[in-house]
């Protein structure tokens, strides 16, 4: 899922991301389907339907299918500490703290649930790299149909006028 003018591929390092390794890397954040992206670029909704116009869902092939994965959701993971935390707590020092050190054990990412698909199962991948674009394809481009929305929860709302609000203190 990306906003229509970004590029598909992008590596961040600014420290935005739950797993964003420090410059020159960088952390690209996938998702293994429609569902899965909706729910995390929105985190959860409901948007606007700006929010809407200014994505879309875009379909890639990874760079390199024998990449090494940290299988963060897999039994063996649990030998060495990890727990669901790593994908909800928030702030992200911690979870940055173990995607540096899965990048030093030589990992080239990390498969892991995401926050907010409530399937428990991995609907993520963070793969290590030099921090901004790569210049890799594009993919594929997929317009985000209501039909998608609405399977993954997501409502789309007009912003509320002004004189509609009330603001309590």
């Amino acid at each position: 899922m990306c906003r229509r003018a970004n590029t598909t591929w992008w590596f961040s390092s600014n420290g935005s991301g739950r797993f964003d390794l420090e410059p020159p890397e960088g952390t690209c954040y996938l998702a293994s389907d429609g569902f899965a992206a909706l729910r995390e670029a929105s985190r959860g909704g409901p948007v606007t339907p700006e929010w809407v116009r200014h994505r879309e869902l875009r379909i890639v092939a990874p760079p390199d299918p024998e990449a090494r994965l940290a299988a963060t959701t897999r039994a063996r993971a649990a030998l060495f500490g990890v727990t669901t935390e790593l994908v909800t707590i928030i702030p992200y020092a911690l979870a940055r703290r173990w995607a540096t050190a899965f990048r030093r054990s030589g990992f080239d990412g990390i498969r892991h649930q995401t926050r907010h698909d409530p399937r428990a199962r991995p609907s993520g991948v963070s793969l290590f790299g030099a921090a901004g674009d790569p210049g890799w394809p594009s993919g594929s481009r997929q317009e985000i149909t209501g039909r998608l929305l609405s399977r993954a929860g997501i409502a789309v709302l007009e912003v509320p006028a002004a004189s509609a609000v009330t603001v309590v203190d």
